[in-house]
């Protein structure tokens, strides 16, 4: 934790810019360069978005006399903020991200492992892996979108997704 006191250090209060500058250039065509305050600019901007999201969904928290944010908290948040348009996305998000947990446990535990689930179990792991990697905390809601973008048909479809030309960004 840190003290009253001591003013943040930047590293302290931005996502690593080396995450932030990975992320960027993904969503670019191959040849394609990130100049650095690109980078610097998306930094700073994704670390406020995060911490304006959190603070109100810490601030629902604490009214309802609670310490723990959780994914609902987040969703509420962003609806209440003027994100709605991202809410379904992110709903099937936490779902997969939450099924891949039960999963990860129970092989853990000596349940079934990947390797071991039907092909379709398979597959569902792997389309929610890949969803809960596009909102991993490093990952901003532009890549998780751009994901879902490139999603095929097939794989929508099976996550409950519109096609994407009918999905709202």
């Amino acid at each position: 934790m840190h003290d009253d006191d001591e003013p943040l250090r930047e590293q302290d209060r931005y996502l690593p810019i080396a995450n932030v500058g990975r992320i960027m250039k993904r969503a670019l065509p191959e040849p394609a360069k990130v100049a650095k305050d690109a980078k610097e600019s998306v930094q700073e901007c994704v670390s406020e978005f995060i911490a304006f999201v959190t603070s109100e969904a810490g601030d629902r928290c604490s009214n309802e006399k609670r310490k723990t944010i959780n994914g609902e908290d987040i969703l509420w948040a962003m609806q209440i903020l003027g994100f709605e348009n991202y809410c379904e996305t992110l709903k099937i998000y936490l779902h997969k991200y939450r099924e891949l947990s039960k999963v990860d446990r129970m092989g853990s535990a000596g349940g079934p492992s990947s390797a071991s689930l039907p092909p379709s179990s398979a597959n569902d792991q792997v389309l929610a892996s890949s969803a809960v990697h596009s909102l991993h905390p490093t990952h901003d809601l532009t890549s998780s979108v751009a994901h879902l973008q490139h999603l095929s048909y097939d794989d929508q479809q099976h996550l409950g997704l519109p096609p994407s030309s009918h999905v709202q960004f």
